[in-house]
């Protein structure tokens, strides 16, 4: 199993030196020119400019740039944001909880409602149910967010006016700290009444949003692993028996079944970050996604590859804990069978 854990430690080396590569030259590629950004809309003089790009060193050459990028990764520095000139890594995780919370939101929508959809779809293979749910599914997972976050805004918020229609809590009802950024969890702990039920409402729609592409695919997933289970020789024994279906199915078939499923899960993490962009700007959410949006606009190259970097190094730790987990659960794993 250590063998395993250091091959798979090995291998995210590569990975994570391919993504600082590709980061680097993709930003570069955005248009504009963020020391004419910096400067601000009137015109300075040409000494002013060639002065402001040697103070963000970029006047060397790219692939000097790219090698002192790689050293201040190196000692943990991501550098510092053109717009607020705060450390990146500080302005990241003071905005990371609010996209994790919803992330995580999202995450539960999909498997509470995944999972019983899949397994039911299985159990229920050929007739309307399942042909139901993988038809949900496949609208679920072609639809494109930023139309489907629309949708759900006009339709609840504008015509039915049952939820709010952007942020994390109403800020004229409600004032209090957040120190830890999970909003939930704070307007639990500040003991005024309503703040929770309110911060709920602004989370339900981003929280759709979100999980539906995941959503799709844990159903998906959880019905082709249960269809491959339930004809397998211990669940016809189990069934010839006379153990009761409910029986059958959650004890015996589900169990098995969940394997893949919870691989699915965790290398969902990654796409659930990734539509958080799109997610947070619908909804003027601010977490990482809004962030990266206004470092975009502004060409802030460092909160950009900063921003990038930390969200992917979290998405390859997650995807490193998944396939340990992977192959504590199946040893054939372990030795590259």
């Amino acid at each position: 199993m250590i063998k395993f854990i250091l091959r798979r430690l090995l291998l995210t080396i590569p990975t994570f030196l391919a993504l600082t590569l590709v980061t680097f030259v993709a930003i570069r590629l955005v248009p504009g020119d963020p020391v004419e950004v910096r400067a601000g809309e009137h015109g300075i003089s040409p000494e002013r400019l060639a002065m402001l790009r040697h103070e963000m060193g970029l006047d060397q050459p790219v692939i000097v740039q790219y090698f002192q990028y790689l050293w201040q990764l190196a000692h943990g520095n991501f550098g510092t944001s053109l717009r607020t000139s705060g450390p990146v890594a500080t302005e990241f995780f003071s905005l990371f909880p609010a996209t994790l919370e919803l992330a995580f939101c999202a995450m539960m929508f999909a498997i509470l409602l995944g999972i019983p959809a899949g397994v039911l779809a299985a159990v229920r293979r050929g007739n309307v149910l399942d042909h139901g749910v993988m038809g949900i599914s496949v609208i679920g997972y072609s639809m494109p967010i930023f139309w489907w976050g629309l949708l759900l805004i006009m339709f609840f918020s504008e015509w039915l006016n049952l939820t709010p229609i952007s942020g994390r809590i109403d800020p004229i009802k409600f004032y209090f700290d957040t120190p830890t950024g999970f909003m939930l969890f704070d307007a639990w702990w500040s003991g005024q009444e309503g703040a929770v039920w309110d911060a709920a409402q602004h989370l339900i729609l981003p929280t759709i949003v979100l999980g539906t592409v995941p959503l799709a695919v844990i159903a998906r997933i959880t019905r082709s692993s249960m269809l491959e289970v339930l004809s397998e020789d211990y669940v016809r024994t189990a069934r010839a028996k006379g153990m009761s279906p409910l029986r059958v199915v959650g004890l015996h078939a589900l169990r098995n079944a969940l394997i893949p499923v919870v691989t699915s899960i965790g290398l969902a993490i990654g796409s659930l970050l990734a539509g958080a962009v799109l997610t947070e700007t619908i909804f003027s959410w601010p977490g990482i996604g809004t962030w990266l949006i206004e470092s975009i606009n502004e060409r802030d190259y460092p909160s950009l590859q900063g921003g990038i970097m930390l969200i992917s190094s979290f998405v390859i730790v997650i995807n490193l804990l998944v396939d340990v987990l992977y192959g504590a659960i199946n040893p054939r794993l372990r030795h590259g069978r």
